[in-house]
């Protein structure tokens, strides 16, 4: 099982919103962002940009953005206000966040507006890095923004353990899940995600069913969870789990995919209870969840046999044959009719399998005919079967020595062969 590894930081990032956030508890007395005094821009920047704002409150954000473009401002304070505002706008547009960045990093560089801007700059600029796929810079924004507020967000430590799981740093990864649990207002399922793909992608495979275990208290409807908590059992080695896990679920109505069914089948044979997996593998091949393709019908047949199921065994062999014209399921349902006594039913599916295709020993075949033959007292039949038998190297030395009882036996009963 291999998961989807480039999938997980957009998973979280597509559902991030509004998230829990939190003071940071510091030994300074007053944080950086409330030091800031409120200061404004001059009169003639000031008119340009209350016009840019009521275009963009207009949604008129292209109107907004050439009047910005067109302003010069002379003073530090008025440049780093300005090239925000351009930044904030082409941060909206497609395409655009490599300009954003440029305008958002000059106006933070500037480091000269109000707390609340400032950090809001800051913010923007690390979430649009982050959506550049440029990690390692946005985690630096990201703790420049906490050192700055001194705040905890539950989604700014998400970001930053996905940008840590996109650099493969799983351990770095760990703590920042942690303190985004710690932060959570009701349950959510991003942190989690994360912090078990970075167990996964580690091989603690204990640990990340540690943290599965969880995600399945807290969400149990989620059919997904279960199959990924038997999976990492699994993984683990632990089969007795991983079936109790998927006997739940399907006793639930959770397993949805003929994958699902057929990873419960494997766990009952795993776990050393052939029958119930033969029976659930009948189940999903007749409400048609799963194909009745070779495999399934061969595996179906195996299983059986290994209940002990001789009849069933046969029958599910016998369709195997029937829709491959293979020659190896007929001589296995040949041989487990011969086993069950059915000898009219096994003489039929050993001459078949003498037509069929891929036929790797046709001595093998003969031997069960002689069988199926001789133990119906047509010994002329079984006699010229297993005569056929001698010709085949790997059943010559059995084929002779039937041969003597078969003709010893045939006159004892003064049957001519």
């Amino acid at each position: 099982m291999r998961m989807k590894s480039k999938l997980l930081p957009a998973l979280l990032l597509a559902t991030l919103g509004a998230g829990a956030v939190a003071p940071v508890a510091q030994a300074v007395e007053k944080c950086p962002a409330d030091e800031r005094k409120t200061k404004v821009v001059s009169e003639r920047v000031g008119k340009k940009i209350q016009k840019a704002f009521e275009l963009y409150s207009a949604d008129q954000l292209d109107e907004a953005l050439a009047l910005l473009l067109e302003i010069d401002p002379r003073k530090d304070f008025d440049k780093a206000y300005v090239n925000r505002f351009i930044g904030n706008i082409y941060a909206g547009k497609e395409g655009k966040a490599q300009v954003a960045m440029k305008h958002l990093q000059l106006s933070v560089d500037a480091d000269l507006l109000g707390g609340t801007d400032q950090a809001q700059a800051m913010r923007l600029l690390a979430d649009l890095r982050m959506q550049e796929k440029n990690y390692k810079a946005a985690l630096k924004g990201y703790k420049d923004w906490m050192a700055f507020t001194c705040k905890e967000d539950m989604n700014v430590y998400l970001r930053m353990g996905s940008a840590q799981f996109e650099l493969k740093q799983f351990d770095k990864v760990i703590p920042l899940a942690d303190n985004a649990i710690r932060l959570q207002k009701k349950p959510s399922k991003n942190a989690y995600v994360l912090k078990m793909g970075s167990y996964y992608e580690s091989k603690q495979y204990k640990k990340a069913a540690a943290v599965v275990e969880d995600m399945v208290a807290l969400f149990p409807e989620e059919s997904k969870l279960w199959v990924q908590l038997a999976q990492m059992y699994m993984l683990s080695e632990n089969y007795t789990k991983a079936l109790y896990t998927m006997d739940v679920a399907y006793r639930q109505d959770l397993l949805e995919k003929p994958s699902h069914y057929k990873m419960l089948a494997q766990l009952y044979a795993q776990n050393e209870i052939p029958y119930r997996s033969a029976v659930i593998q009948e189940e999903y091949l007749s409400n048609g969840m799963v194909e009745k393709d070779e495999s399934a019908l061969s595996m179906l047949a195996n299983t059986y046999h290994q209940a002990k199921e001789i009849a069933k065994a046969a029958k599910y062999y016998g369709e195997a044959a029937a829709l491959t014209n293979n020659a190896k399921h007929y001589t296995k349902q040949a041989a487990l009719l011969l086993e069950s006594q059915k000898y009219k039913a096994a003489q039929a599916a050993g001459n078949k399998a003498l037509k069929a295709d891929g036929l790797k020993s046709a001595g093998q075949v003969q031997m069960i005919l002689a069988q199926a033959y001789f133990y119906n007292d047509q010994f002329k039949e079984a006699y010229k079967a297993c005569k056929a038998a001698t010709k085949d190297k790997k059943t010559k030395k059995a084929a002779t020595s039937w041969l003597s009882y078969i003709e010893d036996t045939a006159k004892r009963k003064k049957v001519s062969i």
